[in-house]
């Protein structure tokens, strides 16, 4: 069988202000920031042939337990101006198993293994298409393992990515 890839739309790479700004929002809860983000995110396009009629975004969830320990969920909050900016409906179908090893500070071979089954679905997919929306996609590998269940369940489903900001000029995102 010949690989798919998910299309990834990315504003920046992870450098120099970016990674200051998400990092700001994300660690310190900086609303300036946050505004920031939100003026950045609103110079994104909506992807051409999405509407609100058969494309939902869908937030990387995170755990649980990170909820609780940050006092909130910074993908969800980006991902609900997205929905708004974009006029298209968020969907968070999609959970992250608590007790997952948390992504920052791994390399790319932990990573791509820390992701193997991290997520379950929590209702249908609702649409043919979905923009799974992440604030920093690194290696691809989070992306990756959502949208390997996402088509597991709906192999005709169409799925783009849209992230803030990703690590490198040169990876793909093998989705299945």
């Amino acid at each position: 069988m010949a690989s798919s890839h998910v299309r990834l739309f990315s504003l920046s790479y992870y450098q120099y202000p970016m990674n200051h700004l998400i990092q700001n929002f994300k660690d310190h809860e900086n609303l300036h920031a946050l505004l920031a983000l939100y003026a950045v995110l609103a110079k994104l396009p909506k992807p051409v042939g999405c509407t609100a009629k058969d494309t939902v975004i869908l937030p990387i969830p995170t755990t649980s337990s990170r909820i609780r320990a940050r006092g909130f969920n910074p993908v969800l909050i980006l991902a609900k101006f997205l929905s708004w900016h974009w006029q298209l409906p968020l969907w968070q179908g999609l959970a992250r198993h608590d007790g997952v090893r948390h992504q920052r500070g791994l390399n790319r071979s932990e990573r791509l293994a820390n992701t193997q089954s991290d997520f379950y679905l929590t209702s249908a997919v609702p649409t043919r298409q979905v923009i799974i929306f992440d604030d920093v996609v690194t290696t691809g590998s989070t992306v990756a393992s959502a949208a390997r269940l996402l088509i597991s369940n709906a192999p005709k489903l169409r799925i783009i990515s849209v992230c803030l900001a990703h690590g490198s000029a040169d990876f793909g995102l093998d989705r299945a």
